[in-house]
């Protein structure tokens, strides 16, 4: 099944929030989370123009951004959804001068992708305030990604 990518609506909060909730990250608004910025998020849609996944970022001054949030559906795994939002938000902080993306996040697994795929680094760990994604991890691991490297190094290949 394929799916498009396109900017997040103010009707996709519903599913949008539906997703959180699959991932344990539905405690919006919160000290973890105060909002949510949806003026820089994405959606997947299926062909069936279900949404099945986002990814959110926040700019937080002239060259640096921080990502907020990206899920995608359990029953959408592994067809490549992921990597897709990363890259649309990548590129879209780029096209608005971003040069230095953070992004905390959990699961081991999540952090291996990150580093692996887009080349970011390990910068540092923040404790958890409540319980917000895995339960049983209780702090953040840090990371960033230089967007112009990133840039750079995609072109190569």
């Amino acid at each position: 099944m394929g799916y498009t990518i396109e900017k997040a609506k103010e009707e996709n909060k519903q599913d949008i929030f539906r997703l959180l909730k699959q991932a344990n990250m539905h405690y919006i608004p919160s000290e973890e989370m105060p909002s949510l910025t949806y003026e820089n998020y994405f959606v997947a849609k299926n062909d069936d123009g279900n949404l099945v996944g986002f990814s959110g970022y926040k700019i937080l001054s002239e060259h640096n951004a921080k990502t907020e949030l990206m899920v995608v559906d359990n029953h959408a795994r592994g067809q490549g959804i992921g990597y897709a939002l990363q890259v649309r938000r990548m590129e879209d902080m780029l096209n608005k001068g971003i040069r230095m993306l953070t992004t905390n996040t959990d699961l081991p697994v999540s952090i291996h992708w990150y580093i692996k795929h887009f080349g970011y680094k390990k910068v540092g760990k923040l404790k958890k305030i409540h319980e917000f994604g895995d339960p049983d991890i209780d702090e953040w691991t840090t990371l960033q990604v230089d967007l112009l490297q990133w840039d750079e190094k995609r072109k190569r290949r």
